[in-house]
């Protein structure tokens, strides 16, 4: 995706705070003393994405604030894919000793768990670095997947709110959404809008767009309420229960009583739905009472010039306590490789980036909305409180909802998926009930898996989750 024209623009206004500060501290030198030597350039190792990527996301910060510093950047998009991309990750950290690794949630569990990381604690203790007043539960979430210890730190995270048009429930008098919903709640108010229309065009109580596949949209709810395709060990399908029927019914009820947009598959007619709802975001255009995103939906409303008056509140969960949020990640996590020779000098970067000097310039040079993880820089988008981004409560125990299980063959999920929407094509066009389907898809998903393991035994299978 090319973005020079908005890279360079951002890149002018990061650096002019830095390069004020540094030519204010210059000038008072002149006057003092003489000039000292620069530094020694030290050649660092970082590892990211790729160079482009690097460049583009940090590559002012270092010029204007580490000078001395000669990157050389380690690129993790070369690993061939087919093979295990977290023994490739590890080997690849353990031929190039990086210094830096820029990861995200996907990966930093597994680098951590594999030693691969440089525990923080010490250093954070050490100089009394202050991680008060960051957000306590993305600290937790760090401690938690660091095994009870912080291997890196995130000066930003996303997760999901509930998004909802306000115009619309006032149009057609239905309750606004509140914190505290359950799923079976959200259906209940998407319902109320079953038949609404703007001129020929119809208005749906629901939209959650970039959904490629009818499962795919089911498989998400699932993961809100804790629900797995596989048992922990990836070696038994588990989707036959009470839980995933309960899903399954809510879903196709919504898709078929107009509450939902038709997500992929065929309608009534034989063909594809008139307009891409996969990939529209309905909600922006105001044709869609309700959807749960990200931050990135504000730049999409941003973006698109939308009028709606839109509110966010948190989203449903299992039992409407909303205690816990599945959705949680982050990106960028700067850690210090385990086998750097220059943990010291990294820590500086390290440090350097969650620190309140750093969010304070992200606040006034991103070009989209930022969650950032230390607090007192983003209250409000828009006019808008952005508290529900803050509420989130990370509950371990129910995982990730944008991983899958480390576990489990990587080809079972491409897979399992067509089968699941071959199942609900039959449910969806009254040749099947959800029960026969789901008792249909586990003898299939399980043959399915058998195969997987049989064809990707652990010492060369796909991970799951993709390395990020």
């Amino acid at each position: 995706m090319n973005r020079s024209g908005t890279t360079r623009t951002r890149r002018n206004k990061l650096l002019l705070p830095l390069l004020a500060g540094a030519m204010a501290w210059s000038a008072a030198g002149c006057n003092d003393a003489p000039a000292a030597a620069p530094p020694e350039r030290t050649k660092l190792k970082v590892a990211y994405f790729n160079q482009e990527a690097f460049d583009r996301e940090y590559g002012d910060y270092f010029t204007a604030k580490f000078p001395e510093l000669e990157v050389e950047v380690v690129e993790t998009d070369t690993m061939a894919r087919g093979k295990n991309l977290q023994k490739e990750m590890e080997k690849l950290l353990d031929e190039q000793k990086p210094d830096l690794i820029i990861t995200s949630s996907g990966e930093y569990q597994r680098l951590a768990a594999a030693g691969k990381l440089y525990e923080l604690d010490s250093l954070i203790k050490r100089d009394k670095f202050d991680i008060e007043n960051m957000h306590p539960d993305v600290i937790d979430y760090l401690r938690t997947k660091g095994g009870g210890k912080l291997y890196g730190l995130a000066p930003r995270f996303s997760t999901s709110v509930l998004y909802y048009n306000k115009g619309l429930f006032d149009e057609y008098k239905a309750p606004y959404p509140k914190d505290g919903m359950t799923w079976d709640d959200l259906f209940e108010l998407a319902g109320r809008f079953r038949g609404a229309k703007n001129g020929k065009d119809p208005i749906y109580g629901l939209h959650q767009p970039f959904m490629n596949s009818r499962f795919g949209m089911i498989r998400s709810v699932g993961r809100n309420v804790g629900l797995r395709e596989t048992d922990d060990e990836g070696r038994t399908v588990t989707i036959d229960t009470e839980a995933w029927q309960k899903v399954f019914s809510q879903m196709t009820e919504a898709w078929k009583n107009g509450a939902m947009p038709m997500i992929g598959g065929k309608d009534n007619k034989g063909g594809r739905d008139k307009e891409d709802v996969d990939s529209t975001d309905l909600f922006s255009q105001g044709r869609a009472a309700m959807t749960i995103s990200g931050p990135s939906q504000i730049r999409r409303l941003q973006e698109s010039g939308s009028k709606i008056d839109w509110q966010i509140v948190q989203p449903p969960s299992l039992d409407g306590s909303s205690s816990w949020q599945q959705d949680v990640y982050l990106h960028p996590i700067f850690a210090i490789g385990a086998r750097s020779g220059q943990a010291d000098k990294v820590w500086k970067i390290v440090r350097y980036f969650n620190s309140a000097e750093a969010a304070k310039i992200e606040t006034k040079t991103s070009i989209s909305p930022l969650m950032l993880t230390r607090l007192g820089f983003v209250n409000t988008v828009d006019g808008r409180s952005m508290e529900p981004f803050y509420q989130v409560k990370y509950d371990d125990t129910l995982g990730s909802g944008i991983e899958m299980k480390p576990n489990t063959p990587g080809r079972f999920y491409w897979e399992f998926d067509k089968k699941a929407d071959e199942q609900l094509e039959w449910i969806m066009t009254g040749k099947s009930t959800v029960r026969q389907a789901l008792q249909q898809l586990q003898k299939e998903g399980q043959q399915v898996l058998d195969e997987a393991w049989l064809a990707e035994p652990p010492e060369s299978g796909t991970e799951g989750g993709a390395v990020k």
